[in-house]
């Protein structure tokens, strides 16, 4: 047997709140900066554009797109140890074979292929339901789904595809005219699912802080087997 203590998660859900938020904000500013590129490239092929002006929006496009793209993976860093830390405390007040997936799959099932595409849900699913403190009296496969989880987990995928998509648009020299318009489109949904992640990670902050707080008092016991 070992022991684990209750880690917080309030100080990285909130650290993870707020690199999301800047997602957002680079995904808008991003939109900004690809519209005004294509108005350049098309007073270029109007003749009335110079090439100081396209080398200009060029670098400006650069220069929003590096810092977003690290801002994006710290983003996920942050919110994936939040979720990992998230998922360990669970098993404060759940049996850890309750849950439909191991703990290792908080962090694995992000970066794995097929899987990730439910696994993740899967998992935050049950964290919350762990927590549902409406719900205590029941086994954790027997609670009540909540649905805000499905509709932020569709926000994230539609998220997750308009970037691909976009991606794939400008790699086969789509009309970018087209492209802005995707950008735009992409720009939006990523601000409705940064929002939504945002809630989420207050909303199950809250349940952990709430839900059995005599439970946290101190460590508890992890059987781990041929100990």
């Amino acid at each position: 047997m070992i022991t684990e203590p209750f880690r917080p998660v309030r100080g990285i859900g909130i650290a993870a709140s707020v690199l999301i938020g800047l997602t957002a904000v680079h995904a808008v500013a991003d939109a900004i900066t690809t519209q005004k590129f294509v108005k350049v490239v098309q007073d270029q092929i109007d003749g009335i554009g110079t090439m100081d002006d396209l080398e200009a929006a060029n670098n400006l496009n650069l220069a929003v797109s590096i810092p977003g793209v690290l801002v994006t993976i710290a983003a996920g860093v942050t919110f994936i140890v939040w979720i990992y830390r998230s998922r360990r405390n669970a098993e404060r007040v759940t049996y850890a074979s309750e849950h439909r997936r191991g703990r290792g799959w908080a962090i694995g099932s992000w970066i794995t292929p097929i899987v990730a595409l439910w696994f993740p849900f899967q998992i935050v699913q049950d964290v919350w339901r762990s927590f549902d403190p409406a719900q205590q009296d029941r086994p954790l496969q027997a609670r009540d789904k909540n649905g805000f989880l499905a509709v932020w987990w569709t926000a994230f995928l539609l998220m997750s595809w308009g970037d691909r998509a976009v991606t794939r648009l400008w790699l086969r020299d789509t009309d970018m005219a087209t492209v802005a318009a995707w950008t735009w489109v992409t720009a939006v949904v990523t601000i409705v699912a940064a929002a939504l992640a945002v809630v989420l990670i207050k909303r199950l902050t809250d349940l952990q802080d709430v839900t059995r707080p005599q439970e946290f008092s101190g460590p508890v016991q992890v059987h781990v087997p041929g100990a």
